[in-house]
């Protein structure tokens, strides 16, 4: 705070001895002197961050429950105060350099702030970023049409045909109309708002089976009909990832054959122009590379 004299800097000694003897006989409390001493509990935080970005639109039901409560805050005692050293303890928790550390940070950060306790997390987020993310082999259309007829149980089939024809996350497929042969509507997944998308290729938009009802499942929540989604579609032979028939979809439409503008591709798909480009269009296949430049280079 200021210059200190001779006799501050004993009585500072002495008491960093004392709070060295409460850490020795593990007495030491850090809410003895966080600002938050008498704040509200963790849980009563929580509860009132998930009210806060729910209202005003910042993320669905769905993905505070999944995101953010269950995979970062249910980590910590809902009935204990909310303290720099609580937010602090639950982000070391997670391991280094991971997609787990790196959401912890950002969750925890946002509640903190929200709470109104300084604590910078940004040195504890680690290395992870794309680069980390393991490579996908995008299927080829001929192994996507195969898989199609494969699936020889009809609303399966159908399910199927809107992921890959139209680039749907997987639980989108059972909210789906139909607007013409090559424009659908969904309710997006992310912000529970209809959206439209077109079918790449057109022509399967055109001949392939994307009409009629769902299969007959029960599900709690968009994860459980994803996961259901791909033990149904491995047991008909799929041996993709349930992601893989989307990530196609988005270099399809916006890199090869057709070219068209990322900002319009991203919207169609329900994300933002930078994901759709850094994600979804990172893992164009050689063969692609290959006809992209034979074509606009070259000319063939």
């Amino acid at each position: 705070m200021g210059p200190a004299s001779d006799s501050d800097i004993a009585l500072i000694e002495l008491k960093a001895h004392q709070l060295w003897q409460l850490v020795v006989q593990d007495r030491f409390d850090w809410t003895q002197f966080s600002k938050a001493k008498n704040a509200e509990t963790v849980g009563e935080w929580v509860d009132k961050l998930e009210s806060h970005r729910l209202s005003t639109g910042k993320c669905s039901q769905d993905t505070f429950s999944k995101f953010w409560r269950k995979a970062v805050f249910d980590r910590m005692d809902p009935s204990k105060p909310l303290t720099q050293s609580i937010v602090l303890a639950t982000v070391l928790e997670t391991k280094e350099n991971t997609w787990s550390r790196r959401r912890a940070c950002q969750a925890l950060a946002v509640l903190a702030k929200f709470a109104g306790i300084e604590i910078d997390l940004s040195p504890y987020s680690g290395g992870y970023g794309i680069n980390s993310v393991v490579r996908r082999e995008l299927p080829t259309d001929d192994e996507i049409i195969s898989w199609y007829e494969n699936v020889t149980n009809p609303p399966w089939q159908r399910i199927f045909a809107r992921i890959a024809v139209f680039g749907l996350r997987p639980s989108e497929s059972f909210h789906f109309e139909m607007i013409d042969d090559h424009t659908a509507r969904v309710i997006d997944a992310k912000t529970k708002r209809p959206r439209e998308t077109k079918a790449f290729h057109p022509s399967w938009g055109e001949s392939w089976n994307l009409k009629g009802d769902e299969p007959n499942v029960t599900w709690r929540n968009a994860s459980e009909l994803s996961n259901r989604i791909r033990v149904q579609l491995k047991r008909h032979g799929v041996t993709c990832e349930r992601y893989d028939l989307r990530h196609a979809w988005c270099v399809r439409s916006s890199v090869y054959p057709y070219r068209i503008p990322v900002s319009v591709a991203a919207r169609w798909a329900g994300h933002s122009p930078d994901v759709h480009q850094n994600i979804y269009n990172r893992w164009i296949r050689s063969d692609q590379e290959k006809d992209i430049y034979e074509t606009l280079a070259l000319g063939n």
